[in-house]
């Protein structure tokens, strides 16, 4: 049951309704139909005049493919209470989740892995990936805030940048992907935030223009004090995410590019 039905809430629904739509290009004819509903009932939620049952908001949210986060609000905004759970990571409540994460990032070793949030905040990151930032960042001069960031930590001169030799090319696909990624969280402030961030950084190149490539997937060149690696990753997700903070977590992998490569990382994770 609705919490309340006043004429605000109803408004507060409409306008974060329509919000969502518009930020994803969606006109009224098209949401109506995923939704399945008539046109004249979606422009009667969008203005106020119709209140949403609690299956209605969910329906919705899930037709604009909106992130577990945004459908709470949308849900509290027309008077129910948040039906996903949204705490911290490190919250008792999240035990479970920690310890998926860790069990992902420790079953990839001897490859490098990081998690990360929605922002692209560091979550976790496991031994390899330690010994790669240690092998390739001048870390006793990295700020902080640099390393806190896996793509500024990428892209910043204190990052990963010096010892990119194809630098332009990796953060023009970069910044590519954290647009379209960011686009998914249009009213997002720590996103706003990352991308605040990013922007400050001198000399980045243009997002990357679609081309032809030569292989299939893009690959770092890293190359630091004669130590040189080639890696390409993956990002995966957890795949029934039923909580917020479940559905942010990405783990990035870094996979050898070539088997000079993985001799390398082997002996590393051999040695430590």
């Amino acid at each position: 049951m609705p919490i309340a039905s006043s004429k605000t809430e109803l408004s507060a629904f409409g306008n974060v309704l329509r919000r969502h739509r518009a930020a994803r290009g969606f006109s009224q004819e098209r949401l109506a139909r995923d939704a399945e509903i008539s046109t004249r009932h979606l422009s009667c939620l969008e203005t106020g005049r119709a209140a949403p049952s609690k299956t209605m908001v969910l329906v919705l949210g899930s037709a604009l493919d909106l992130p577990l986060r945004d459908r709470n609000v949308m849900l509290e905004a027309a008077g129910f209470v948040a039906a996903y759970r949204d705490v911290p990571l490190e919250a008792p409540e999240a035990t479970a989740l920690r310890r998926a994460i860790d069990l992902m990032l420790d079953a990839i070793e001897p490859n490098g892995a990081v998690a990360f949030g929605r922002s692209w905040d560091l979550v976790r990151m496991n031994q390899a990936a330690t010994r790669l930032f240690a092998m390739f960042v001048d870390l006793p001069a990295a700020p902080p805030e640099v390393l806190q960031n896996v793509l500024v930590a990428t892209l910043h001169p204190a990052g990963l940048r010096p010892a990119l030799v194809n630098f332009d090319e990796v953060a023009a696909m970069l910044l590519d992907r954290a647009r379209r990624e960011a686009a998914r969280f249009p009213d997002d402030p720590e996103i706003a935030r990352a991308l605040a961030a990013v922007a400050a950084i001198p000399d980045l190149p243009a997002p990357a223009i679609p081309r032809a490539y030569d292989g299939p997937f893009i690959t770092a060149h890293l190359r630091r004090n004669g130590v040189e690696a080639r890696l390409f990753t993956t990002i995966a997700t957890i795949g029934t995410p039923t909580d917020a903070t479940a559905e942010d977590i990405r783990i990035e992998t870094y996979f050898p590019a070539d088997e000079v490569t993985a001799a390398w990382m082997r002996s590393l994770a051999s040695c430590s």
